[in-house]
């Protein structure tokens, strides 16, 4: 009974090693003449390409980006002193206008 066991596992790692080499064997061997793989290379080089422009127009977004932001902030600072300003000259217009007793 245990020489049936020992004999049926064999015949299954028999199997198994046939089929795996059967699958490795089976399957194209990638070569760089193939001329699929030549286009999907090309697509890839293509494709990085255009990643690469991608990026670099990003970069110069993100630069002027901050540029505008930098000029929204000092504009904003100045509208904040000619509030004051303004805020100032009311006061000394309502002093001004008061009649004195």
């Amino acid at each position: 009974m245990l020489v049936i066991i020992w004999g049926f596992i064999l015949l299954l790692a028999i199997a198994v090693i046939f089929l795996i080499w059967a699958q490795f064997s089976s399957q194209n061997i990638v070569t760089p003449e193939n001329p699929l793989n030549q286009q999907l290379e090309e697509k890839v080089i293509h494709l990085e390409e255009n990643l690469k422009k991608t990026l670099e127009i990003m970069q110069d977004l993100a630069k002027k980006m901050h540029t505008q932001q930098e000029v929204l902030d000092q504009t904003s600072h100045k509208l904040k002193q000619v509030e004051q300003q303004n805020a100032e000259l009311v006061g000394i217009l309502a002093k001004a206008v008061q009649p004195d007793p």
